[in-house]
């Protein structure tokens, strides 16, 4: 008879132990921060030996071109997911062309990094 109560309190135990733990799991990243994910490692791969990992154009190659810097905001003549795109497509030079380089997806990845760069600089 007494091992009821103890068996009964013991998986009771058990129950709260693996709710408490249900709470530590990690939120899944939504669509967007995927994007903006893989666009920060295409940036960091392709881009950040001339504007930076930081974005901010720091880097001896940069120093000689005023727009390397993509936090400050002067960079962006329209500032749209389009005109990005495009620079990035087309390239400018001194800036080379990533079309042929870069998948479409690559491409739109970049772009939403980006822009979540320009907007609040790289933590």
């Amino acid at each position: 008879m007494r091992r009821r109560p103890v068996l009964l309190g013991l998986l009771a135990a058990a129950l709260l132990s693996c709710l408490a733990c249900g709470d530590n799991v990690l939120p899944e990243a939504d669509g967007h921060g995927r994007e903006v994910a893989a666009g920060q490692k295409i940036f960091d791969r392709k881009c950040a030996s001339c504007h930076s990992v930081r974005g901010d154009g720091k880097t001896i190659v940069a120093g000689r071109f005023p727009y390397a810097n993509l936090i400050d905001g002067k960079w962006r003549a329209e500032g749209t997911p389009e005109s990005i795109e495009r620079q990035i497509r087309q390239g400018k030079d001194p800036m080379p062309k990533f079309q042929g380089k870069l998948t479409d997806e690559e491409i739109r990845q970049t772009v939403a990094y980006v822009l979540e760069l320009s907007e609040g600089g790289r933590p």
